[in-house]
């Protein structure tokens, strides 16, 4: 069902925020999301909307979510409502240049914000995180930030991790002939993620090694179409025991539909777009 769906993308997400594969959270994901408004700047869309449906394709009851974007396209709110999440709001605001400055990520119980600097050259400076959660018995606050280092062909070198203005660790990052970052390792657990590439320099593969049994596990795998846009997506749970296949369609570079499946090629649900 695509209950189950929404359910392992929230702790996807979760699990994300506190691991590695800070190359890909921070620096391709934040490319990601500049491109996707830039996309949307340049066939004036103002508004997304997205429907969901079970895996038999009856709409999922209780579900909503729209993307709203302002008219200079420096900023956009995306309210997302379910049954099994509640509601929670995503907003990203963008300098002039396009640039992502902040995201605040909030629902009923926490907020996440994520603040942006750049080099002049456009590259991501640092990254300042602030997660605040609340319940009924106390409220809770982390803040982390990151400092990229970067060589003389733009390719990053180290990022610092600061949590708390106390606890720092180094990352280091290796790149191969073509300036692609290759290798993400921790220098103080030596955990390390690697990264994988196609003959077009596009990501195909983020892998780490698990340090117990020291076996490569595949966090990511992408697939890409003539455009160069992700076709197929594959996302393995903590462990690498399980796996969920994201299918995308497009038309004109939009988005318009993706299909989730189990390991066992089982439709778990399905999302579409509508752009006005």
């Amino acid at each position: 069902m695509i209950k189950t769906v929404f359910a392992f993308a929230i702790l996807l997400m979760a699990f994300n925020t506190t691991n590695a594969q800070y190359y890909y959270k921070d620096i391709l994901s934040n490319k990601q999301l500049i491109a996707e408004m830039a996309q949307l700047k340049e066939q004036k869309i103002r508004t997304v909307s997205l429907k969901s449906f079970e895996d038999d394709g009856m709409p999922s009851e209780g579900f909503f979510c729209e993307k709203k974007i302002s008219r200079n396209y420096t900023s956009a709110e995306t309210l997302t409502k379910s049954n099994i999440t509640g509601a929670s709001v995503f907003t990203s605001n963008f300098n002039e240049k396009g640039l992502l400055l902040q995201t605040v990520d909030s629902s009923e119980i926490s907020s996440s914000t994520s603040l942006y600097t750049y080099y002049d050259n456009g590259k991501i400076k640092s990254i300042t995180s602030i997660l605040r959660s609340s319940d009924d018995d106390f409220k809770n606050e982390i803040k982390e930030e990151h400092f990229y280092e970067y060589n003389d062909k733009g390719s990053p070198v180290k990022m610092t991790v600061v949590k708390n203005f106390g606890d720092s660790i180094a990352y280091i990052f290796s790149t191969d002939e073509n300036n692609n970052v290759t290798i993400e390792k921790n220098t103080r657990t030596g955990n390390t993620y690697y990264y994988y590439y196609d003959t077009k320099n596009r990501i195909t593969d983020v892998v780490r090694l698990n340090q117990f049994n020291q076996k490569m596990l595949p966090d990511y795998m992408f697939e890409y179409n003539n455009a160069g846009l992700i076709t197929q997506m594959t996302t393995t749970e903590e462990g690498g025991s399980y796996y969920f296949i994201w299918k995308y369609s497009y038309e004109n570079g939009l988005r318009t539909k993706e299909k989730c499946y189990s390991k066992e090629r089982r439709l778990m649900g399905s999302i579409e777009y509508e752009y006005k």
